[in-house]
């Protein structure tokens, strides 16, 4: 047992959660889309990208705890 690797199972829930969260990642794309002339720095998408990896960590958290010990 000691000799094996050790897989941390939120990579693969994440992969799994993304399909769920299509809307978010839209919203982001299409941000980043708007934005990419910006030479000023004052716009960015953060709130978007938040938006989205909230919405992957809320389809993972109950199935990761399920399998945490």
């Amino acid at each position: 047992m000691a000799d094996e690797e050790v897989v941390d199972p939120k990579k693969y829930l994440e992969e799994s959660c993304k399909p769920k969260c299509v809307k978010p990642l839209l919203e982001y794309q299409a941000c980043v889309k708007r934005i990419q002339g910006d030479d000023s720095g004052h716009m960015h998408c953060t709130g978007q990208y938040f938006d989205y990896y909230h919405c992957i960590d809320k389809c993972v958290a109950p199935k990761l705890f399920a399998k945490l010990k």
